[in-house]
């Protein structure tokens, strides 16, 4: 059996096990508290199998099972007297799944509970419990033995209490396979079509249930309701209170109440995992329908049925978030540092596997990350008190770095002793990750960033001044590919633009190039630089984006095979790649809001544009997405609140020298 290394070596990252899919959370916990290394990997190899007591919600998290797999894969035996402690949530005994000896057999667990049929007898218990008459449509009055018969051809029992009922609803929900494709992966529209329509996709069924009409807003009691407001309205022209308050409680979708009930009825806030897994499949679904909805073209019964499902499916999504947005808000969220040595080791495992922005290239990268000179911060909710919701990596520096490596560098003097870190001026925010997609859209960072602010401040009180990011630029090159290849093409067909413009005033395409180009994109004497730049091409412009894509380029940046010829070329380049970055940032925007996601959301947060970096992330991802050039956001924390109104009411954003010489400002 290999061993583990020893602590201070650096081993290979891979060591998540591709089992992760299919294994779970260990239902309980276990600290080693002295136990001798056989008990201690007994205990370990029982938190892998154990399945008496498990629940649906325990095996929702695939990444808690990964440090397991790492001391099985390194040996057990090896372990010191000094490791880390392996905390989970504890079992949930509210219902009592088949038990065997492996988790396999828990996954057919879910194949016995129809998240259907329970969703109907939890709606039929709040109706009951509101003490409402069944209005459903396929709804039979109750029988003598307090059951209810709907024409799905199910029976179901007013046995169970709410508690355990709203509970097994939650993990069987839960414990759903993944059966349609997820939006973060690219795939066919034959297979993504095939994959939405699969007969077994009960979680689709679900969605379908829950964007009709029986759970959905009642138009037939709101229009009523609607025509008999003139009768009520008084001299003054008044509404009564009573009359605003049927409104308002008519236009509440049913499927709103009983997401309520089962918050307030569900064991240890499985409502909350519930409602967070939902928006997630929602969210998918709508980005699948809107790829299936594009795929077709003229008339076709399918796309008819998304057409009518989409506004449904978009407007449960907005009521998921307004309630989720309700749950998460600053005040219920509790902020804590992460840190190699006392955080559990599910926790570090899903910090470094949903790393988002700069991916962990080893361990020795993990600890550094988590150690001296940096310090990882993230929110958890009391409801999922074993998922970081979103974290942020804090470098601390003596100045605004301007690269990736002067933050490794930074850190590396840290760690030799050169300066310690009170002497730090700058605390850099240089990635934050949003972990759960269920809560995409809910301000989790913005609160994130100022708290830990305010953590900062009070940890180094008197150097510590300058609170900055060191930001990506994501989708600039492609938006850049884009622009280049149409303005091209607009000059082109320049001389003749115009009357073609004027015939054809029906071609959807030629109204796309006149729209997104523009005619300052280069001046005179920036095509004649670029005429210079490449004097053997007859098309500099086509000559620019094929440089862009040139391996050879990119290998140089990385540092691999450093030719003079394109170190050369990226000097002459710097200048027009950090003009069309800052056109990019400030000038194009959508609904008066930068095109840029980061931006977007620092800006709003109240901080400024400080400056433009060339060449500040040479890995193949950076250069990928935005050529390299990074972004130093300031937050100026007596500026920050006039920067955020500003911004909120005409769209203003604060842009400093470092961005704006690259405009000619």
């Amino acid at each position: 059996m290999m061993k583990l290394p020893a602590r201070g070596k650096s081993i290979p990252f891979n060591f998540f096990s591709q089992s992760r899919k299919k294994l779970g959370r260990p239902p309980s916990s276990y600290s080693k508290n002295g136990h001798g290394n056989e008990n201690y990997s007994l205990a370990l190899t029982q938190l892998l199998f154990q399945s008496e007591g498990e629940t649906r919600r325990n095996v929702q998290n695939p990444c808690a099972i990964a440090p397991l797999m790492y001391w099985r894969q390194y040996g057990l035996t090896s372990i010191h007297q000094n490791s880390r402690s392996f905390t989970t949530t504890p079992a949930i005994h509210t219902t009592s799944p088949p038990s065997g000896n492996n988790v396999g057999a828990l996954s057919n667990y879910a194949d016995h509970c129809s998240v259907t049929s329970l969703f109907i007898e939890i709606s039929s218990r709040y109706e009951v419990s509101e003490r409402k008459s069944l209005t459903l449509p396929r709804t039979k009055s109750l029988d003598q033995d307090g059951s209810i018969d709907r024409s799905h051809g199910k029976r179901v029992s007013f046995g169970k209490s709410t508690a355990v009922l709203t509970s097994e609803f939650c993990m069987t929900y839960l414990s759903l396979p993944e059966k349609f494709v997820s939006a973060r992966k690219p795939i066919s529209i034959v297979k993504l079509n095939s994959g939405m329509q699969e007969e077994g996709c009960e979680r689709e069924q679900f969605l379908r249930l829950l964007s009709g009409d029986d759970y959905g807003v009642n138009h037939v009691a709101l229009l009523a309701a609607i025509d008999t407001i003139p009768a009520h309205v008084s001299q003054a022209g008044e509404i009564p209170e009573n009359n605003v308050h049927r409104l308002r409680e008519i236009c509440t979708p049913l499927y709103e109440k009983i997401f309520f009930y089962i918050l307030g009825s569900a064991n240890d806030d499985l409502g909350v995992a519930f409602l967070v897994k939902l928006r997630k499949d929602v969210r998918d679904v709508i980005h699948n329908y809107k790829l299936i909805d594009r795929s077709y073209y003229g008339t076709d019964p399918k796309k008819d049925s998304i057409k009518v499902l989409l506004p449904r499916l978009q407007n449960l999504e907005k009521s998921l978030q307004t309630i989720l947005t309700s749950l998460f808000r600053p005040g219920v969220l509790q902020l804590k540092q992460i840190t190699y040595h006392n955080t559990p080791a599910s926790i570090i495992e899903q910090i470094a596997f949903k790393e988002a922005v700069h991916p962990l290239q080893s361990l020795q990268d993990l600890r550094m990350r988590l150690g001296r000179g940096r310090r990882c911060f993230a929110f958890f909710h009391p409801a999922l008190p074993n998922t970081p919701l979103v974290f942020v990596h804090v470098a601390l520096l003596r100045h605004i770095p301007e690269t990736m490596d002067d933050i490794q560098n930074g850190t590396k003097d840290i760690l030799d002793g050169s300066y310690s870190e009170s002497d730090a001026t700058c605390a850099t925010f240089y990635s934050i990750t949003n972990t759960e997609p269920g809560l995409a859209g809910v301000d989790l960072g913005n609160h994130l960033i100022k708290s830990v602010v305010q953590v900062l401040k009070e940890e180094f009180p008197n150097k510590l001044k300058t609170f900055c990011t060191l930001s990506p630029i994501p989708n600039f090159k492609k938006w850049l590919e884009g622009k280049l290849v149409r303005y091209h093409e607009e000059m082109r067909s320049k001389p003749h633009s115009t009357e073609q413009s004027l015939d054809n005033t029906n071609d959807t395409k030629n109204d796309n190039v006149l729209k997104f180009v523009d005619n300052n994109l280069f001046t005179d004497d920036e095509l004649d630089k670029l005429a210079k730049i490449f004097p053997t091409s007859s098309e500099p412009v086509l000559a620019l984006l094929d440089s862009l894509n040139d391996n050879r380029w990119e290998a140089a940046q990385k540092g691999a095979h450093i030719l003079p010829s394109s170190i050369d070329l990226a000097e002459k380049l710097q200048p027009f790649l950090l003009k069309f970055a800052a056109y990019y940032l400030t000038v194009e925007s959508r609904h008066g809001r930068p095109l840029c996601p980061v931006a977007k959301f620092h800006i709003r947060n109240g901080a400024e544009m400080y400056r433009l970096n060339f060449l500040a992330d040479r890995s193949s991802k950076g250069l990928r997405n935005s050529c390299g050039i990074m972004i130093n956001y300031r937050y100026v924390l007596d500026e920050i609140e006039e920067n955020h109104l500003k911004y909120e009411a005409v769209g203003a954003i604060n842009v400093r020298e470092g961005v704006n010489l690259w405009l000619g400002k």
